[in-house]
């Protein structure tokens, strides 16, 4: 997760959980004020049928892809969790596995089971760029130089790639089979 108000982000059986740790007059997971305290909750209305595969959030905004070949990305308001628009992505023919975003470079990238990485810029037409990763595409995160960080699950390895899908650098990860 971005920062911001919200600390953590969960799913459990076609609901969408978050919390935040800030005290509030909403129900409360536990009755501890250090614990997370639930603010939202995000019931699966429109598509009843798909789960939630991975959730992100930048700026005033929450990102939710479910696993349906809807090729589309649901953004919430980070605040009151209302369903604001959605963003076609329809390079997108498999199911997505995971997705973070890049507050640098305003975009969002997301994996697939089809071993591709799409990009998402957030600002303009949202443009999409798509690229082929190594096998099984699971983990992503953005590093410091605000490269996509790609855990290739299987595969042994890490990926680096530029905004723009240029690899950087594989990292071997010797012993390990699903980084």
């Amino acid at each position: 997760m971005s920062t911001g108000d919200i600390n953590t982000v969960c799913y459990i059986v076609h609901v969408l959980v978050v919390c935040s740790a800030a005290t509030s007059s909403t129900p409360t997971l536990t009755s501890s004020t250090a614990t997370p305290t639930l603010t939202h909750v995000i019931y699966e209305i429109y598509y009843c049928l798909y789960t939630v595969a991975a959730v992100t959030s930048l700026g005033d905004d929450v990102f939710v892809v479910r696993d349906n070949y809807s090729q589309q990305v649901e953004v919430f308001d980070a605040e009151t969790l209302r369903s604001q628009r959605h963003i076609a992505v329809r390079a997108l023919v498999s199911s997505p596995r995971d997705l973070t975003a890049c507050p640098h470079n305003n975009c969002l990238y997301m994996s697939d089971t089809s071993d591709k990485i799409h990009r998402v810029e957030l600002s303009g037409r949202n443009t999409v760029k798509t690229w082929s990763v190594g096998r099984r595409p699971a983990g992503l995160s953005v590093n410091i130089a605000h490269n996509l960080v790609v855990a290739c699950e299987g595969a042994n390895k890490l990926q680096e790639y530029t905004t723009h899908g240029s690899l950087v650098r594989e990292i071997c990860l010797r012993g390990v089979t699903d980084p």
